[in-house]
């Protein structure tokens, strides 16, 4: 264990970041940090200790699934990195993006989907579809949901069914995960930490159904968000990329294309640098990540590897509770003053 990090987390609580997490801490698949903190709604209502197995929205890691999918599915021969998006789908009328675009976020297309929610899933898809790019693919890095919507679109198409069926059989199953799924279940309920209120369009408590507003119109299953998940399994995300795409024994994502997940598609100044699917040096996380890779998420949850100390860094929480806060986020410093920590203990 590393006792710096129950510092870290116990005093973000106190100063009201996030209820509570759960963190989790791997060096050569050796587990040296595992610990569960505080509740999932301070001490509200309903609120509950928080333990190794509560369930997050996994908000925006859900793109490094369907990412994961996307690579299965280009190393199975079915999905060419640099072939056209509307070769699979003719409908989008933008031209010249490639997978390869939507996967490193540099499609040129800059709709924003959450304020189209409540217009519904026609509206949503149609402002996608019809857009036209603010910049000539691949000439730009910008970070947006739509990218990984999109890409979660040719997933299904490809796969022959639906996108939560397709990330199931090609991502999670491999991985021997039990309970990350999308729309989990309403046993599962007791066990999920809820992200906010929002009583002007949902009613109340968003608890159980994926905050993202976009995800949720479309029916809580978008390649962008809505997946849910414990920590233990989100690991293993980042240790099927540390491992170079094996997991016990099996090689799920070929060792070329791992490693190219993990090498930069783009590095432009000023702009993001993206792998396909995973960020990288994102300087918000402290200077570890500008020799990782790692992926966040709105509603608070964190995931890092850190290849050449073979380290993997879960973080979950739900910031967002009871109510959102503009950027810059707060718990972004938790989490890289987390990452310090396991560099410190692990540097002798």
């Amino acid at each position: 264990m590393i006792p710096a990090i129950d510092t870290i987390i116990t005093t973000a609580i106190h100063e009201r970041i996030f209820p509570g997490a759960v963190v989790l801490v791997t060096q050569d698949d050796r587990l040296i940090h595992t610990a569960a903190y505080g509740t999932t709604m301070y001490d509200d209502p309903g609120s509950k200790p928080v333990t190794l197995d509560t369930i997050y929205d996994l908000a925006s890691l859900t793109k490094v699934f369907t990412a994961t999918a996307a690579l299965r599915l280009h190393d199975a021969g079915m999905l060419p990195l640099d072939r056209p998006v509307q070769y699979w789908l003719p409908e989008l009328q933008a031209g010249g993006i490639t997978v390869r675009h939507l996967l490193s976020h540099q499609s040129g297309l800059a709709v924003q989907m959450a304020p189209l929610a409540r217009a519904g899933v026609y509206a949503i898809r149609q402002a996608v579809y019809t857009a036209t790019p603010k910049h000539p693919p691949g000439s730009v890095t910008e970070y947006a949901n739509l990218n990984t919507f999109l890409l979660g679109e040719l997933v299904a198409t490809i796969y022959g069914g639906p996108l939560d069926q397709a990330i199931s059989e090609i991502v999670s199953a491999p991985l021997g995960m039990e309970a990350t799924r999308f729309r989990p279940p309403a046993e599962w309920q007791p066990r999920i930490a809820p992200t906010e209120w929002d009583e002007a369009w949902r009613g109340g408590l968003v608890h159980g159904v994926t905050h993202d507003e976009s995800a949720y119109a479309l029916g809580g299953v978008a390649g962008h968000a809505g997946m849910f998940g414990v920590a233990s399994e989100t690991l293993r995300l980042v240790h099927l990329f540390l491992r170079e795409g094996v997991w016990e024994g099996q090689q799920l994502v070929r060792a070329e294309t791992a490693r190219t997940a993990l090498t930069p598609q783009t590095e432009r100044a000023g702009q993001p640098v993206s792998g396909l699917g995973w960020m990288l040096r994102r300087p918000y996380l402290g200077p570890a990540i500008t020799t990782g890779f790692g992926h966040s998420g709105f509603t608070g949850p964190i995931m890092v590897g850190i290849p050449d100390k073979q380290l993997a860094i879960v973080v979950l929480c739900n910031r967002t509770y009871p109510r959102r806060t503009p950027p810059p986020y707060r718990h972004h410093t938790v989490v890289a003053a987390v990452i310090q920590a396991v560099l410190q203990a692990t540097a002798s």
